[in-house]
């Protein structure tokens, strides 16, 4: 964690001079956080195209006609 007590000073040093980042968390944390981030938004996507799929397969496999419209079918 990053402890500056004195801005000025801080940011006036040359940047050879400055080690590490300004805010906790930097380093390991973040990769940790950006590969939880990726396993998640691949896992969402493919249950998102699993269920969309399954979706489709049932309503294709209704096989509705021209005219299942004007019987109201709640589930078209």
């Amino acid at each position: 964690m990053a402890t500056v007590t004195n801005w000025i000073d801080h940011l006036n040093k040359p940047a050879e001079e400055v080690v590490g980042a300004v805010y906790p968390g930097a380093g390991s944390v973040e990769g940790i956080l950006v590969i939880v981030g990726i396993i998640l938004w691949v896992g969402w996507h493919v249950l998102t195209a699993k269920s969309e799929s399954e979706e489709l397969d049932r309503l294709a496999r209704k096989r509705h006609s021209a005219n299942d419209h004007k019987s109201n079918i709640t589930d078209w």
